[in-house]
């Protein structure tokens, strides 16, 4: 075992999500000094594939699954000052936010959108 892999190891965490079907996992990332960031993805157990890669600057703050919904509550940095509440149905590959549904494929891309429109100067 590599150095790198036992890195990678001490600073990510799996846990299995509804009956086993799905897999969240988080991966720490030190962002700046002293800010460590709580990065999240979820896995597809049964093919292994990643229906939400991990996104390192959003940091998962806190998740509870109901039925197929699994809610989410996190923060994108390098600002980190507002919440995000999301429900993602990983059965169907999608999210809901503000009442409207989308594709789990345009999750970081959607909310980098809202990030950046915060900001814009008109």
């Amino acid at each position: 075992m590599k150095y790198s892999d036992i890195q990678k190891e001490k600073y990510r965490s799996e846990k299995l999500i509804f009956d086993g079907k799905f897999m969240i996992v988080t991966e720490l990332t030190d962002f700046r000094m002293a800010l460590w960031i709580n990065g999240f993805g979820i896995i597809d157990t049964s093919t292994k594939e990643e229906i939400l890669p991990i996104i390192h600057s959003f940091n998962l703050d806190h998740f509870e699954e109901t039925d197929n919904i699994l809610s989410v509550t996190f923060r994108i940095y390098p600002n980190g000052l507002k919440d995000y509440k999301v429900e993602i149905n990983p059965f169907d590959k999608t999210f809901t936010y503000n009442n409207t549904m989308h594709n789990l494929s345009d999750f970081e891309d959607y909310f980098y959108k809202l990030e950046i429109e915060k900001y814009e100067i008109f």
